[in-house]
Formats: C-alpha cells, sequence, structure tokens
C-alpha cells in the first residue's frame, strides 16, 4: 500500500463546507433545544444560553489565535471572529494542549439533551423524543465525525501550524509538531 495523497489546504473553505458544518451545529442545537422544551421554559432557555456562551467563549480564546481568522474557516467563525475580537497569534493555538475534561462543555452539548431525552422517554415514552434523541446522537457523534474527518480538519493550515485537537484526537500528532 503506498502513502495517502496529501490534501489540498485551503486558504479560505468552499462556501458549501461552510454550510454543512453549521446546518450540522444548528440541528444539534435546535433539536436539543425542542427536547429541553419537554422539560420546561426555563430547561430550553438554560440550554440555549449555554450553547451561546460556548460559541462566544469558542471565538474569543480559540478563533482569535487561528490562522483562519478574518478568513473562511470551516465553520466560518475566523470571519465572525475577527468582527468581535482583536486578531491573536496562530502559534498560541499551536502550543495550547486540551484536555478531554476541558471537552466536557462542548460535549454536553448533545449529552444534556440526549440525557434529558432518555429521562423523557422513561418517564413517558414518545416516539417524537425518541426520534431527536436519535438525531442528536448521530449528527454529534458520526456526522460531525465525517464532517470534521473528511472535510474540515484534512484541508486545514492550522492543523500544519500545530492543533490542539488533533494532538488530543490523533496522538500520533503530537511528535510532529513539537
Amino acid at each position: 500500500m503506498g502513502a495517502e495523497p496529501k490534501k489540498q489546504i485551503f486558504e479560505n473553505y468552499p462556501a458549501w463546507v461552510v454550510l454543512a458544518a453549521n446546518a450540522q451545529a444548528i440541528s444539534i442545537y435546535l433539536l436539543g433545544a425542542v427536547i429541553m422544551a419537554h422539560l420546561g421554559i426555563w430547561a430550553m432557555t438554560a440550554y440555549l444560553a449555554m450553547c451561546l456562551f460556548l460559541e462566544v467563549k469558542l471565538l474569543a480564546t480559540g478563533c482569535v489565535h487561528c490562522y483562519y481568522f478574518g478568513k473562511l474557516c470551516f465553520s466560518g467563525k475566523g470571519i465572525v471572529s475577527s468582527w468581535f475580537f482583536k486578531k491573536g497569534a496562530p502559534e498560541v493555538l499551536a502550543k495550547r494542549v486540551v484536555t478531554w475534561k476541558e471537552l466536557v462543555p462542548d460535549m454536553l452539548v448533545a449529552l444534556l439533551p440526549a440525557g434529558a431525552a432518555v429521562f423523557l422517554l422513561i418517564r413517558d415514552f414518545q416516539w417524537l423524543v425518541l426520534g431527536l434523541l436519535i438525531g442528536v446522537l448521530v449528527l454529534a457523534f458520526p456526522v460531525s465525525g465525517f464532517i470534521r474527518g473528511t472535510q474540515a480538519c484534512c484541508h486545514c493550515r492550522q492543523r500544519e501550524l500545530g492543533c490542539p485537537a488533533e494532538k488530543l484526537f490523533r496522538p500520533e500528532a503530537r511528535q510532529g509538531h513539537n
């Protein structure tokens, strides 16, 4: 077997990749909000506030240091971040170490509504809630992995400079960026 061909690195991602990535993320938020609404307006509001907080935190602490700041990254957040924040330095992101513990808040975007759905299904089974649960889990894990693995990360310039997520998900990548 020969070596895998090197993927094209994007300076700006194609619009369809940005649309797909955002459709996936927004769909998780919406499905999660519908699930949480079954618990009450307070639960849905708290969930959506958490999602908004995590998005702003990413824009302010991650995107500002990314190579794609001011450019069209796979999610479009590089451009959005440049509207609100000052540019940082890509080497800051390259040196950052992310642990699984730090990813817990991001995973809660899918896991909170999933847990709520399981609770609701035990309390009073509804096909709608089961469908929402399956939708959230499929979008959050296999679909997200597919988008990031086949359309996002493999074309990313920041990945070449050093990506904390790659170091976490692909430990063998640590050797290439240290």
